[in-house]
């Protein structure tokens, strides 16, 4: 039994113009469909398939194949027809067409479609997908979102009574059909596109059709900007490993700050330099000539998710008890000494030391040599200070 997949790729989207390159969260969308096939061992090949040279690329670089489209049969001019609609030379708005002539083209026993919108989809959710597909006898499988929420269809309750409130949690889930991964029996699918009869279903829902359920990340669809948003966010979320709901809050917090020049002024710090943040080159020295004696902060990065910058303070002084939950934290000690005092420890850091702390850490910070200290903090842009007693 033979399983391709198969990710289309066109350019001249209308509602992301050509959001297929663009590089969201540092890649081309095709990027994380393309390697999660690979690494979901699911398929014996793995194609792009496209009428652009840039997706050539893409394919080469990913190390998948290319299937070049012909732009008459699936692609931006197409000629082809069927039940499902007369292309006439425009634009291709339904995949039946790109599918059978990919089909003809590739062997195949059963072919799964992949979208480039839905760059949230796992390898183990690819895997077990097409092991439904074959093993469980459909001719068509289509990923679907489970939604437990009270619908509606032109006014009309779907799945609501309108007696009674009940839970939400106990209510049938609306299925809705998201075309993030799908998949069929290519013998099926190109017997009924060749019928092309107009009281039978099909192609697309051809013969013993199923539904299998997505979590609601891994069903994001980039429809619109909106969505590539969501999309963005919850990569960069799921790159940065961070558990959710990792950290409560805790009983003895006594304030939230996460306005740098105001959390500073709690620490004693009243010199704060933040306009000339984010400068192409800067010389310390110059910094220290300028800012005078301590305390002072002068923000050196304020740009994206990162802020550094150069806090100095006087022997004794430093910041409070307190914690990060959404950020890890590290310093570099340019001058002084500096003593990170946690629950149960004390980290003491001097000249070119490098302190390092994961987030949730409870800790206050202390200039503890007798001249006054510079440390380098980086941490994240208007992170989260939470101060306990």
């Amino acid at each position: 039994m033979k399983n391709v997949a198969m990710i289309p790729l066109l350019l001249g989207s209308t509602r992301i113009p050509d959001k297929n390159t663009i590089l969201v969260d540092g890649y081309p969308l095709a990027f994380y469909v393309a390697k999660a096939c690979k690494a979901s061992g699911a398929f014996d090949e793995v194609y792009i398939n496209s009428e652009h040279d840039i997706a050539k690329t893409f394919a080469d670089m990913l190390g998948v194949k290319f299937y070049r489209r012909d732009p008459a049969r699936g692609g931006s001019a197409c000629q082809m027809k069927n039940k499902s609609r007369d292309c006439q030379g425009a634009r291709c708005q339904t995949h039946d067409h790109f599918l059978a002539d990919f089909m003809m083209s590739v062997p195949c026993d059963y072919l799964a479609l992949v979208h480039t919108t839905s760059p949230l989809l796992k390898p183990e959710t690819m895997a077990a997908f097409m092991k439904t597909l074959a093993g469980e006898g459909y001719d068509a499988l289509f990923s679907a979102e489970e939604r437990y929420t009270e619908a509606f269809l032109d006014g009309q309750p779907l799945n609501v009574s309108m007696a009674r409130k009940i839970p939400t949690q106990t209510l049938k889930p609306v299925q809705l059909i998201t075309w993030a991964l799908t998949g069929w029996k290519t013998q099926s699918f190109l017997e009924s596109f060749k019928r092309d009869l107009p009281d039978e279903k099909g192609p697309t829902f051809c013969g013993k059709y199923g539904l299998y359920p997505l979590d609601r990340i891994e069903a994001l669809d980039a429809d619109n900007w909106e969505d590539l948003r969501l999309i963005e966010g919850a990569l960069r979320y799921r790159r940065s490993q961070v558990v959710a709901g990792a950290h409560r809050f805790p009983a003895t917090t006594h304030s939230i700050q996460s306005n740098l020049k105001e959390l500073m002024k709690e620490d004693g710090v009243t010199k704060f330099e933040s306009e000339s943040a984010n400068a192409r080159l800067v010389n310390i020295e110059d910094i220290k000539r300028k800012m005078g004696a301590a305390p002072w902060l002068y923000l050196l990065i304020y740009s994206g998710d990162d802020q550094t910058g150069l806090i100095c303070q006087p022997p004794g002084e430093g910041a409070q008890k307190h914690c990060h939950t959404t950020h890890d934290e590290w310093w570099v000690v340019l001058e002084g000494e500096f003593e990170w005092r946690l629950e149960g420890s004390v980290v003491k850091a001097g000249k070119h030391d490098v302190v390092y702390l994961p987030r949730g850490t409870v800790h206050s910070i202390v200039c503890t040599s007798p001249e006054p200290g510079i440390r380098l903090a980086c941490g994240a842009r208007d992170m989260e200070h939470i101060y306990v007693r």
